[in-house]
């Protein structure tokens, strides 16, 4: 902070050892006490008058700095009442950087109800994102491979859906599946990522849904949508991004089901599939959606109550990864939205 700095250090260090000058001299028999006494007392000043310059000075200083400081003077509490400082607190710590940081980023979700557009939650993952310990996350190959089970709510940028989990059949399976504008919930969401030949990796995502529909039974079901992903370079030229593309998607009933209510999803989905409106728009648009991306549609239900659409040239999206490690991955969609998922296994 340059000769005023020090300036300030010299008097806050050595103003108080001064005062000690006035002190009677220790008779003889006492003299070892004394000593040690002035010792000790000297010693406490000088660490509060480093910790007093060290927090006079906080404004212009690093937050590593800081909290190095903080720990030598025996304040963890300084630290724990500051995420940066808690973060900075890491290094050179037993714990990484980046475990701190995520742990409290999982804590502070958890707190939150797994809403990532809450701001505390997003201000956490700011500073998750700069303790990422990956470098390249994009080129990080095996280190990708996970059973992974997703923390962030299942709350997606899809039209005017933002801050729900609440979705139409129609809008998570790309307008694949009838009918449409039946309305379920996301319970839950797992993805399983794994190595292909070609280079690329299987990025398959599974939506464990429930019929909210007051028009259709209580079904339960699973949309499984099968993709691929390879590393891309995002716009800063970084290896953070994945290139996503899908390629085939799968809607079935939830194991378990029973009997009756088996009878009751064939009777519903086929009959949605049966009575599909087509209009002239519609015939175009899925005229050319085959052409342009290899589209098949559904047109049947299987015996079992599956139902399956497949893109053979889909169009490819992105994702971006802000932070992985061996418990965590967050990553940004070209959406915007955000999904933190933890591992299960490798």
């Amino acid at each position: 902070q340059g000769p005023d700095s020090f300036a300030r250090l010299v008097v806050s260090t050595t103003r108080p050892m001064a005062s000690l000058r006035g002190v009677p001299r220790p008779r003889r028999s006492g003299g070892l006490l004394a000593i040690a006494a002035v010792v000790v007392l000297g010693s406490t000043l000088l660490r509060a008058g480093c910790v007093g310059f060290a927090l006079w000075s906080a404004a212009g200083s690093s937050s590593a700095g800081l909290a190095a400081t903080a720990r030598l003077a025996g304040l963890p509490a300084l630290v724990a009442r500051s995420p940066s400082l808690a973060v900075a607190a890491a290094e050179g710590g037993d714990a990484s950087k980046g475990a701190v940081a995520r742990d409290r980023f999982l804590k502070v979700l958890a707190e939150k109800g797994g809403n990532w557009r809450d701001e505390v939650v997003m201000a956490e993952l700011a500073l998750l994102e700069q303790a990422n310990p990956t470098a390249d996350p994009a080129l990080s190959g095996t280190y990708l491979d996970a059973d992974w089970l997703q923390v962030t709510r299942p709350d997606y940028n899809y039209g005017d859906n933002k801050g729900s989990t609440e979705y139409t059949l129609g809008a998570l399976s790309f307008g694949m599946f009838e009918p449409k504008d039946m309305k379920v919930k996301i319970e839950s969401t797992t993805q399983k990522v794994a190595p292909n030949e070609d280079g690329t990796r299987n990025w398959d995502i599974s939506l464990h849904i429930s019929c909210v529909d007051e028009r259709y039974p209580s079904f339960q079901a699973d949309i499984t949508t099968n993709g691929k992903i390879r590393p891309g370079k995002d716009k800063d030229g970084t290896n953070r991004r994945l290139e996503v593309w899908f390629t085939q998607g799968s809607l079935t009933p939830a194991a378990g089901m029973s009997a009756d209510v088996k009878s009751d999803w064939l009777r519903t989905f086929r009959t949605a599939l049966k009575e599909k409106k087509w209009t002239v728009g519609g015939m175009l648009k899925d005229g050319m959606m085959r052409l342009m991306m290899g589209l098949r549609v559904p047109e049947s239900v299987d015996d079992d109550g599956t139902v399956t659409f497949q893109m053979n040239k889909p169009p490819h999206g992105y994702t971006d990864i802000l932070y992985i490690d061996d418990v965590l991955r967050v990553t940004k969609g070209n959406r915007g939205s955000i999904v933190a998922v933890t591992r299960e296994s490798r």
